[in-house]
């Protein structure tokens, strides 16, 4: 259901515009040496250790040329000369299990782009950081942008249209993760593992979701943890006044200028949900969604918790004293 119901071409037009929107402001924010962006993290269903490649790492590995039509370019008719990583020889590099059939990278603003393992086997998928011989430039994709081979394999525009070229692209996500996520507090920090999530309360909600990309616009059923039951599972004080600290995998979701608080008086009427499955099914929700843990809220909650405080991949929560 989710992959069938595809955004409207003005709603495409709305995210893209938010994710320039997005990109532009951590780009501003960010120390020129710490810009989001120029770093690639490989995580996932793979037999090596999760690594972050650097931008020296990335240029030595970025050796593939591929030339193709840009359809995010506004001209459409000149091809461009990317240089790049082939997604398949990461894929390799890192040992992709065979149980993962796809994987998603992840950009700066939190979009995510997913696609097979066998076409990215098949076909020259690229992680491109040049393009006709230069750096690729924030407002035109880069530092990291993915595009697809579209000129030398025009049938895969279909399975792949414009909005899998995805945008300052930061990670890589093959297949999905194993459910987990920290917790900071001021009197320890705790490593919360698949296993010890079952072992809290689960509970269910049913709501329309803020997640952008491959969710109905319909209500759908929702079942995880609930973030006050998920804290006291482990005896994590939280003082009056406190504020709750959800970080996630892309860095819209870490950056210092825009947090991403909730207060601890709005627990209790809100019920954040950690939601790990979805659907009648009870599905897991996967990378390709913004797995395996998704933060949402219940319609009770104040209007202050909007669409951009719906987290995707999140894997950190900080109790933050008031």
């Amino acid at each position: 259901m989710a992959c069938r119901d595809r955004p409207s071409d003005a709603e495409l037009s709305r995210l893209q515009a938010e994710a320039e929107a997005a990109n532009r402001e951590a780009t501003r924010t960010a120390p020129k040496s710490n810009q989001p962006g120029f770093t690639l993290s490989i995580s996932g269903q793979i037999d090596k250790p999760p690594a972050t490649l650097g931008w020296s790492d990335l240029q030595k590995l970025g050796q593939t040329h591929v030339k193709t039509l840009n359809p995010q370019s506004p001209d459409r008719t000149t091809q461009v000369d990317f240089r790049g990583v082939l997604l398949r020889d990461l894929l390799a590099k890192y040992g992709a299990r065979t149980e993962a059939t796809e994987a998603t990278v992840i950009s700066v603003d939190g979009f995510r782009a997913t696609f097979q393992i066998d076409d990215a086997k098949k076909y020259d998928i690229l992680l491109a950081i040049e393009a006709d011989g230069k750096p690729i430039a924030p407002s035109s994709g880069g530092p990291i942008f993915l595009i697809y081979p579209f000129s030398d394999h025009p049938e895969i525009k279909d399975t792949y249209p414009d909005r899998f070229w995805a945008f300052y692209v930061t990670s890589l996500v093959v297949g999905t993760e194993s459910p987990q996520i920290v917790v900071r507090a001021p009197k320890g920090n705790f490593t919360l593992h698949a296993e010890d999530l079952d072992h809290v309360d689960h509970a269910t909600m049913t709501t329309k979701v803020s997640w952008k990309v491959e969710w109905p616009s319909d209500e759908i059923h929702l079942r995880g943890v609930r973030l006050k039951a998920l804290l006291d599972s482990i005896d994590v004080d939280i003082p009056d006044g406190s504020k709750l600290l959800i970080r996630g995998k892309s860095p819209l979701y870490n950056n210092p200028t825009k947090p991403i608080l909730i207060d601890e008086a709005d627990l209790d009427e809100c019920t954040p949900l950690l939601a790990m499955q979805w659907g009648p099914l009870e599905k897991p929700i996967t990378a390709r969604q913004g797995g395996p843990i998704a933060l949402a809220f219940s319609t009770a909650c104040p209007k202050k918790y909007d669409e951009s405080s719906w987290v995707t991949l999140v894997e950190e929560i900080e109790v933050v004293p008031p």
